[in-house]
C-alpha cells in the first residue's frame, strides 16, 4: 500500500475532482510530519513549499486568494497557536506568482486521515468564495510594493509604501523591471512594520548576475540579505557593517533566461528561505536579530538580471470583512474549586483532601497507585521493572456538568530516550464508568516524538482506533516538565501544553449523535497505550469553572 503523507487540499484546481492537488492548482496542502505532526505546504509554480512544520490539530481558517497569475495563501487560528496569526488576524504564509489555469474550481480535498487504522474526520466549518476589492488592488494586503517598471532611477516613492533609499549603487527602472550596470546596488523603504512575507521575481539573462531580497534592514549597515545566482544562494546577515555568512546552499541556483520566485517567510521567530517555492538550506531558522526592523529591499549586481514585482507583506494581516468567520470556540475558567500542590504527609493521594477543596481524592477506576511525597509532587507507582499496571483515574467530585477546566504539571520520568522510562499521564473527564475522557501523553523510545491522545469510553464501549491525537515533537521530553491544560464543556474541548494549543475538537467528531458529556468527576490519570507508565510526577494540579 502506498503512504498518504498529503492528506488535505484546499484551493482553486482544474478540475471539479483533481486527481493529484500536489502538481495542480493553487492549493494548500497538508503533510503529515511523523512526530512533528503537521507540515503546511503551499503550491508554487511546480512545487510545494514547505511554510512550517508543527502545526497541530487545531481549527484553522485558510484563505486563498487569486491573482491574474498564481495566488496569495493565508491561515489564522486560536491566539498562541504555532506558526499562525490569531483570528481574526491572519498570517500571509506564500505566493506563487506563476499559475495561470484559465479556469479553476474551487475545491477542500481528503485523501486520508488517520495512521495505521485510526481514523477521524475532518470538519469542514463553513466555506465562502467572495470577490474581495482590498485584495484586487495591486500588491494586495502588502504594506510596500512596486512593479520596479518604469524609465527612471529607483529614487522616488515606491508605487506602496514609502520612498526609496538607494544605498549603494545606481538602480534603474526599465519597462522590463530593475537593473544595475554597477558591481553590485542595494535599495530599501520602510514598510512601517514589519514584514513577514517578502517577494520578487528575478528575471535572467544568459549572463551570470546576482540577485537578492533585503530584509529586517535598520539601515545600510545592519540587515538580513538572502543573494541567489547561477552558482547557487548564501543567506547573509549584516551587523554594523560586518558581514556573516550564515548558509550556502550549492544545490539551488538561478537558470539563464528563465523567471524565477524568490521569497522569505519571517514570522513567529522563524525564518525560511524559497527559490521556486523550494526551501533554500534544507531548513528553517530561528534568529532575533534585527527581529523588529522595518524596512525591506532589493540588492542586485551588474548583468542582463532584472527584478520586477516587488512586495512586502506585514506578519499578519485582517481577515477580510466580507469572509468573518466565527472564532474557535475557547473558554477559560475563571473560579478555582480545587487545587493541590500535593504538600504535606507523604502517602497515598486516595483519601486525601486538596489544599483547596471540601472533597477528598478517590481511586475511581483501576488498581494503580499514586503516591504523595509531600514536598510538591504526586508520584505514579511505576518503575521500569514494574511499570503503572495500566489505566487508573485519581478523582474528585464535580458539580458544574457542563464545563471544566483542568490545569497539572507533569514531568516524565528519566531524563533521556533509551532508559526505558514511559510517560502515561494526564487528565480525566469523568461521568461514570461507563462514560468518561482520558486525555494523557505518549512518550516512549519507540517513536521518535511525543503526543497527547484522547481515548473516549462512551457508553460502555470504547474503540482504540477512535482516537484522536496530536503529535507534540519534542514539547514533552524526559524529565523535562510541562503543562497541561485542558478546557471542556461537555460536548467542545481545546488541549494546551505550555500554554500553546495543541488540540481542538468536538465528541460529536468521533460519534455524530452522541449526547454531551455530563462531567461529574475530574482529576488524574494513567492509561495503556501500547506500555505503560514508570514514574511520572504530577504537580499543581487546578480544577476552575
Amino acid at each position: 500500500m502506498p503512504n498518504h503523507n498529503e492528506n488535505l487540499a484546499i484551493g482553486w484546481f482544474t478540475s471539479e475532482a483533481p486527481k493529484d492537488p500536489l502538481v495542480d492548482g493553487c492549493g494548500l496542502v497538508m503533510h503529515a510530519a511523523e512526530g512533528e505532526n503537521g507540515e503546511l505546504w503551499a503550491r508554487v509554480g511546480n512545487r510545494c513549499l514547505s511554510a512550517f512544520r508543527q502545526l497541530k490539530n487545531i481549527e484553522i481558517h485558510y484563505l486563498i486568494a487569486l491573482r491574474e497569475s498564481g495566488a496569495v495563501y493565508y491561515a489564522a487560528a486560536m491566539d498562541g497557536a504555532r506558526g499562525m496569526a490569531a483570528v481574526p488576524m491572519m498570517r500571509p504564509i506564500a505566493i506563487d506568482p506563476f499559475n495561470s489555469d484559465p479556469l479553476v474550481y474551487a475545491g477542500v480535498h481528503q485523501c486520508v486521515l488517520g495512521q495505521i487504522g485510526f481514523r477521524v474526520d475532518t470538519r469542514v466549518h463553513a466555506i465562502q468564495i467572495q470577490q474581495l476589492e482590498d485584495f484586487a488592488r495591486p500588491f494586495g494586503t502588502a504594506h510596500a510594493g512596486d512593479s520596479l517598471s518604469g524609465n527612471d532611477n529607483l529614487e522616488d516613492m515606491a508605487e506602496l509604501g514609502g520612498i526609496w533609499r538607494v544605498l549603494d549603487g545606481n538602480i534603474h527602472r526599465t519597462v522590463a523591471g530593475a537593473l544595475t550596470r554597477d558591481d553590485h546596488a542595494m535599495a530599501i523603504l520602510d514598510a512601517g512594520a514589519s514584514s513577514g512575507l517578502i517577494h520578487v521575481l528575478v528575471d535572467t539573462g544568459q549572463a551570470a548576475a546576482v540577485a537578492g531580497l533585503v530584509w529586517r534592514a535598520r539601515d545600510r549597515e545592519n540587515f538580513w540579505l538572502l543573494k541567489v545566482s547561477g552558482e547557487g544562494c548564501d543567506l547573509l546577515r549584516v551587523e554594523q557593517g560586518v558581514e556573516t555568512a550564515v548558509a550556502s546552499d550549492k544545490q539551488r541556483r538561478l537558470k539563464p533566461n528563465s523567471t524565477h520566485s524568490l521569497q522569505v517567510l519571517d514570522a513567529h521567530g522563524q525564518v525560511g528561505c524559497y527559490l521556486d517555492g523550494d526551501r533554500l538550506f534544507d531548513r528553517w531558522f530561528e534568529s532575533e536579530f534585527l527581529e523588529d526592523a522595518t524596512c525591506v529591499g532589493i540588492w542586485l549586481n551588474g548583468g542582463e538580471l532584472r527584478l520586477r514585482n516587488f512586495e512586502a507583506h506585514p506578519r499578519a494581516v485582517s481577515l477580510p470583512s466580507e469572509m468573518q468567520f466565527d472564532a474557535p470556540w475557547l473558554r477559560f475558567g475563571e473560579d478555582v474549586e480545587y487545587a493541590d500542590d500535593f504538600a504535606g504527609v507523604p502517602g497515598g493521594l486516595a483519601g486525601r483532601a486538596p489544599s483547596k477543596g471540601t472533597h477528598s481524592w478517590e481511586r475511581t477506576l483501576g488498581v494503580g497507585f499514586i503516591d504523595v511525597d509531600g514536598m510538591g509532587a504526586a508520584r505514579v507507582r511505576g518503575t521500569r521493572e514494574s511499570p503503572d499496571p495500566g489505566r487508573s483515574l485519581y478523582t474528585l467530585p464535580w458539580d458544574e456538568s457542563e464545563f471544566a477546566d483542568l490545569e497539572v504539571t507533569i514531568t516524565p520520568p528519566g531524563s533521556a530516550r533509551g532508559q526505558h522510562h514511559y510517560c502515561r499521564a494526564g487528565l480525566v473527564f469523568w461521568q461514570d464508568d461507563a462514560n468518561y475522557l482520558t486525555f494523557t501523553a505518549y512518550l516512549d523510545d519507540v517513536y521518535d516524538g511525543a503526543s497527547i491522545a484522547l481515548f473516549t469510553k462512551r457508553h460502555d464501549f470504547e474503540e482504540l482506533y477512535d482516537a484522536v491525537w496530536t503529535m507534540l515533537w519534542k514539547k514533552i521530553d524526559w524529565g523535562k516538565p510541562f503543562q497541561l491544560r485542558i478546557v471542556f464543556d461537555g460536548e467542545r474541548f481545546v488541549v494546551f501544553v505550555d500554554g500553546e494549543p495543541v488540540m481542538q475538537r468536538t465528541l460529536t467528531d468521533i460519534y455524530p449523535d452522541d449526547p454531551r458529556l455530563r462531567i461529574t468527576r475530574v482529576g488524574l490519570a494513567t492509561n495503556w497505550e501500547w506500555g505503560t507508565d514508570t514514574g511520572s510526577v504530577f504537580s499543581a494540579f487546578t480544577a476552575r469553572r
